[in-house]
């Protein structure tokens, strides 16, 4: 059980940014043309607020570093910890790093400081309904995401009108339900900019996609299949049980038609598996992967000559050393002073991420911060800022189906000699797929 919730975990979020972002030497898209920005993470960490005055940020900072002095504001968080089923404290640890910095340097929000309230599902349905309806009881004006893989929680928050923010999007409910708000396009944006590329791009007349057979994976392929089809490519649909370890059967089957591309939606150890079978197989086709198979550690572990050409998702631009990334150095800087220990690179990105979306969002508010505040702000947000990705819209039609998706763009990343290299622009996947 416990290779479903791993799979789940880092496929439903698809992407580097999610699951095991190496955050590159100044590298990535500038928040600012300033020539004078702090960009490198050993900067950052000699001054966290000037560094922070370069980034999405920049407009609401304080004069100087403030530290939060008034009555608390509750966040709570749905995440699934300490289990033999997987645990990703990791998840909130970076929210926590993230307010813990948001309250001791910004000022939290109008002198408030931000308290973070989490709930440990421990990988039960029951579990992930007990702590929403622990919020209802506290009266929490919002709820951060981490991993919920059954999502009851956020129906039960639903009932309430208490939005879920960010996460790692793994349950339907979680790109579907109207009180959902999500900073990623999980699996289904990376098999759409997989087709796309694949279409448009490498030219494939057949592609074939292999996928652990399990709930939002298996859709992600399909949605993947269509617009595969739509561009006339022949596509092949090749599920294996998500509970295996070995992979090779379902690459034989993929390749047995002799494809122009593959797709391997596979994660964890699956990433090897994968590698390994495709380099046997010694096909000439494009490989596509999940972004958490360009981890630094996999990379190291398969070899750089075999993932050498493989092409992976992310959720935040690949830059070059002429362009810091100031939104990822202020973030692991942040990671390394208030992360008691934690690595930079990992799935704690995406909930530095959503907390500081929501922080910039509660800034905004006049008024009482309540659930309807909240929703009304989110559900307001045309092409808003967000911290170290693609600019958001929440207006529930950024991706045909999924309407909990603010921001499901992606852009694609080439592995050459062990190095991720970004080829193109961000590729609007929601306006590409069409259910």
């Amino acid at each position: 059980m416990g290779s479903i919730v791993v799979l789940m975990a880092c496929l439903a979020a698809g992407a580097l940014t999610s699951c095991s972002e190496p955050l590159p030497d100044d590298q990535g898209a500038s928040a600012t043309s300033d020539p004078e920005r702090v960009a490198s993470t050993e900067a950052c960490a000699d001054d966290l607020f000037a560094c922070a005055a370069n980034t999405v940020l920049a407009d609401l900072l304080p004069d100087e570093p403030t530290e939060a002095t008034g009555e608390p504001i509750v966040l709570g968080m749905v995440n699934q910890e300490n289990t033999a089923a997987g645990s990703y404290p990791e998840l909130s640890q970076g929210a926590q790093a993230a307010i813990d910095f948001i309250n001791e340097q910004l000022g939290g929000v109008d002198g408030r400081p931000l308290e973070l309230d989490v709930c440990n599902t421990e990988f039960s349905a029951e579990g992930s309904t007990s702590c929403a309806q622990r919020f209802v009881e506290e009266e929490v004006p919002a709820v951060l995401g981490g991993i919920d893989v059954f999502g009851n929680a956020i129906d039960t928050l639903g009932e309430n009108g208490i939005p879920y923010v960010g996460g790692i999007p793994v349950s339907t409910q979680s790109v579907t339900a109207p009180n959902s708000f999500q900073w990623s396009g999980g699996t289904w944006g990376a098999t759409v900019a997989f087709a796309e590329h694949a279409a448009t791009v490498a030219k494939a007349k057949r592609v074939s996609i292999v996928y652990g057979e399990f709930g939002s994976i298996t859709h992600s392929a399909e949605v993947g299949a269509k617009v595969l089809e739509d561009h006339g490519v022949e596509a092949q649909l090749v599920p294996y049980p998500i509970l295996a370890t070995d992979i090779s059967s379902a690459l034989n089957a993929a390749a047995a038609s002799d494809p122009d591309a593959i797709m391997v939606l596979a994660a964890d150890a699956g990433c090897k598996a994968g590698f390994d079978g495709l380099d046997a197989l010694d096909l000439d086709a494009v490989r596509y992967f999940v972004g958490a198979c360009a981890s630094p550690a996999i990379i190291e572990e398969v070899g750089a000559a075999e993932a050498d050409g493989a092409i992976f998702n992310v959720e935040g631009p690949i830059g070059v050393e002429e362009q810091p990334n100031d939104d990822f150095a202020l973030y692991a800087a942040v990671v390394e002073q208030y992360g008691d220990g934690l690595d930079p690179v990992g799935a704690a990105t995406v909930t530095f991420r959503a907390t500081m979306n929501l922080y910039l969002v509660l800034r905004q508010l006049e008024g009482d911060i309540t659930p309807e505040s909240i929703t009304a702000a989110l559900q307001a947000q045309v092409d808003a800022p967000s911290f170290a990705g693609h600019p958001y819209t929440c207006d529930g039609e950024q991706f045909d189906g999924l309407p909990a998706m603010c921001s499901p763009q992606q852009i694609l990343g080439e592995m050459t000699d062990g190095n991720l290299a970004q080829i193109g622009d961000w590729i609007d996947v929601g306006s590409i797929y069409q259910a």
